[in-house]
């Protein structure tokens, strides 16, 4: 979502219109002819930048024509329109005054890019203003950027490719070693992964046998290949080549590790009737591809609302499209995507009680989670958007940590509810039925977690820092919650199993 959008619809929504010009008011490019005001303009530096942001002092010779005092504000371009970004001061009639302001200046990718500014007064027959550009250089900055980011790289990737085949393989080694529970048979064997047992089996698990089927995995890979590859070309089209092409590594890296880890600690856990792993796997194949899925659904319909509303409303429009995206759309759609598989799933005998649809939950929220993730470390968040290396590894470390486990209990919640009606015998013909209220559960606190994102983001657009408060709080919150429920539903499926054990030795 564009922050400056969200801001601006803030101030708008904070503080009454008022009659002549203020700072944060936009005005049409065609609202003034360049040169109608008089002014010089110079820097104290060059423009040759080699850190992000650079602060330059910028120092206007503003000589008054007219016959009134003239509040003089330093405006921005904006697409076709100015912002006025701060008022430098007032020049008396028919005199003259030397104005400065303090800009900062940062890294929006481009090697050389132009920033254009103007001052900006009102007069009883209109604005006056006269306009000025900077050539940006960044080639320097981007060198430094380069070589931080191998740096990084060289340090990162063998240690995290490392950890992930070792996730790899301590998970095969957990699930050929897993014990079969009585008359569970030759169920679960490698040739059963390709070729189930479908023969007198209901329609339920059927379809459940087919997402679970490597030939599904194949579809789902090849549509998270697709998403993949549209990642890159937004990463190319945001910053230089190989800036590009390294932070697509990076990422594509990186974003794999937490959501492995999350599912693995969430699969292991289960000590007296763990799921084979085909389960997990299957479902987080499947987040895989409701990404695939919410990222169309959740594109068109932002350019519809884009559309509509920013026609109508220019600026403010596109910000009210962001928040209604952010709160209202993307909750909906992404949460409906994920629960969908977990509802396929469910109709298999497999899933039997609370911890298991936790499970499968949790397995889709962290499977979408890591490409949502790669995405905005590659494409929506570069060291361009976030004040360079330092920045950008902060943000890849804070949503690798809360991002990706928010997404797997959002969708852990859709998962539950199946599973405790799968568990409760009256109930267990409509569990399908679950999905209706645990996903509106999912839903709501999706929807809950963007709108602190977005609060947050305000607060880190207008402090210029770093500041997380809410979301994080949330998910703590939230991750506490459910550690609980994960406890009770554990002890749930271990009344289970003595139960059946205690069935089976009685016959």
């Amino acid at each position: 979502m564009e922050r400056k959008a969200l801001l601006l619809l803030a101030l708008v929504l904070a503080a009454p219109f008022a009659l002549a010009l203020e700072k944060g008011d936009i005005i049409e490019s065609g609202a003034f002819v360049n040169g109608t005001l008089s002014a010089g303009f110079s820097l104290n530096d060059s423009a040759i930048f080699t850190q992000s942001p650079t602060p330059l002092k910028m120092t206007f010779a503003v000589n008054n024509t007219y016959g009134e005092a003239l509040r003089v504000f330093l405006a921005v371009k904006q697409d076709d329109s100015w912002e006025a970004v701060e008022e430098l001061g007032t020049v008396p009639a028919r005199g003259s005054a030397v104005l400065e302001y303090n800009a900062s200046f940062e890294y929006s990718g481009a090697t050389t890019q132009n920033s254009e500014f103007a001052l900006i007064a009102e007069t009883p027959n209109g604005f006056v203003g006269r306009t000025f550009s900077v050539e940006e250089q960044w080639g320097t900055y981007e060198g430094y950027l380069k070589s931080g980011l191998y740096g990084v790289g060289v340090f990162v990737v063998p240690i995290l490719g490392g950890l992930l085949i070792a996730l790899l393989v301590t998970a095969l080694f957990a699930a050929f070693g897993r014990h079969h529970k009585p008359g569970e048979g030759d169920e679960y064997t490698l040739r059963t992964l390709f070729f189930p047992h479908v023969r007198g089996r209901p329609v339920g698990e059927i379809l459940a046998d087919l997402i679970i089927n490597p030939v599904f995995w194949l579809f789902e890979l090849g549509c998270g290949l697709l998403l993949v590859l549209l990642i890159l070309l937004f990463s190319l089209a945001s910053i230089s080549l190989e800036i590009s092409l390294i932070i697509f590594v990076l990422g594509g890296v990186i974003c794999w590790l937490m959501p492995f880890v999350y599912l693995m600690l969430a699969w292991l856990l289960d000590l007296w009737d763990r799921e084979p792993l085909r389960f997990p796997a299957s479902l987080f194949m499947w987040g895989i591809m409701a990404a695939f899925i919410a990222f169309w659904v959740n594109t068109i319909v932002g350019l519809v609302l884009d559309l509509i509303l920013g026609a109508g409303l220019g600026g403010i429009g596109i910000g009210i499209s962001s928040l209604i995206g952010a709160v209202m759309i993307a909750p909906v759609v992404e949460e409906i995507s994920k629960g969908f598989g977990v509802l396929v799933a469910s109709g298999h005998h497999e899933m039997q009680d609370t911890y298991d649809g936790l499970l499968y939950g949790f397995a889709a929220g962290v499977g979408f989670a890591a490409i949502e993730n790669w995405f905005y470390f590659a494409a929506h968040n570069t060291p361009a958007t976030t004040g360079g290396l330092g920045g950008w590894l902060f943000f890849v470390a804070y949503r690798s940590l809360f991002n990706s486990l928010g997404h797997g209990w959002f969708t852990a919640s859709t998962g539950a509810v199946i599973g405790f009606m799968k568990n409760q015998p009256s109930l267990r013909r409509f569990a399908f039925v679950g999905f209706i209220p645990g996903v509106l559960i999912a839903m709501t606190l999706h929807a809950t977690f963007n709108f602190f994102a977005v609060v947050d983001g305000i607060i880190e657009f207008v402090t210029q820092m770093p500041i997380f408060v809410f979301n994080p709080m949330l998910v703590i919150l939230l991750t506490a919650a459910y550690l609980v429920i994960m406890a009770l539903a554990l002890l749930e499926t271990k009344a289970r199993v003595a139960r059946l054990e205690k069935e089976e030795l009685g016959r």
